[in-house]
């Protein structure tokens, strides 16, 4: 996966061949959805910690980034474009484009009722996305595990790129203290011997999976609940802003670990 690099501490990846940076799962409008479903009310922050997050990553990238691609669920709400959203969708997308000339949504389960990104006329929005040797794909389904193969993209693909579970970490101590990192988790899918990446949330807000105490059931991806990915072999790569990117062994071999270290 040469062409491909996690940005060193982001939930972010860089695709070198195409100058293009890639996050996921923004979930724009989220604090106003919480505040409707609970009663939860926080403050409205996580566009600019996403903003500033992308700024960052953009920088960290050390060459011109010509495309920003989301792959999936920008916005948050599945019945309606919320207020917050009408607000704060059209805001990242303005300041995104101070970065990049093109923005790309990879369509998630989220991306529904899209009237906010109308009047842009630099972003485009697919229902999945082949560059080069690399498809991305939101991966609230798994259209292309069906019995009868693969589409052409992914078949001509070595590299399949997924969201939508918004995989972290937890480590622990001795003393009861429990830090949550994000994380990508990479492997292969067996049948038609492809590199998987799963990339984390870039939402600060998101909840997700727990990859290292939770069971293959408990999983949200239909790809990753599927027999066509060997979980407990998956890599694990986390990442923090202050720490960098913190490699890991496969699942199966510290899964089993108590969280006390």
């Amino acid at each position: 996966m040469n062409n491909i690099e996690i940005v060193e501490g982001y939930p972010a990846i860089y695709i070198r061949d195409e100058d293009a940076l890639c996050i996921a799962d923004l979930h724009l409008g989220y604090e106003e959805a919480l505040a409707a479903s609970s009663g939860i009310a926080l403050p409205s922050r996580q566009l600019k910690d996403v903003e500033r997050k992308l700024e960052s990553a953009i920088t960290k990238c050390k060459n011109k980034i010509s495309q920003l691609i989301i792959n999936g669920d920008l916005k948050h709400v599945f019945s309606e474009s919320s207020k917050q959203e009408w607000r704060e969708v059209p805001m990242f997308i303005e300041f995104a484009l101070n970065f990049v000339e093109e923005i790309i949504l990879v369509r998630g389960n989220h991306d529904t009722f899209l009237g906010p990104l109308k009047r842009f006329t630099k972003i485009k929005i697919v229902n999945e996305l082949r560059k080069g040797n690399i498809v991305f794909s939101h991966g609230h389904t798994k259209d292309f595990l069906r019995n009868k193969g693969i589409r052409k993209e992914e078949r001509e693909a070595r590299n399949i790129v997924v969201a939508h579970e918004h995989p972290f970490l937890i480590l622990g101590d001795r003393v009861g203290a429990r830090v949550r990192l994000p994380c990508f988790l990479t492997g292969k899918l067996k049948r038609y011997e492809k590199n998987l990446i799963v990339m984390p949330a870039f939402s600060p807000l998101a909840g997700g999976t727990a990859v290292n105490i939770a069971s293959q059931e408990d999983f949200l991806s239909p790809i990753l609940k599927s027999d066509e990915v060997d979980l407990d072999e998956m890599e694990v790569y986390a990442v923090d802003e202050e720490i960098g990117t913190l490699e890991f062994p496969a699942l199966r071999k510290w899964k089993a670990v108590s969280l006390c270290l």
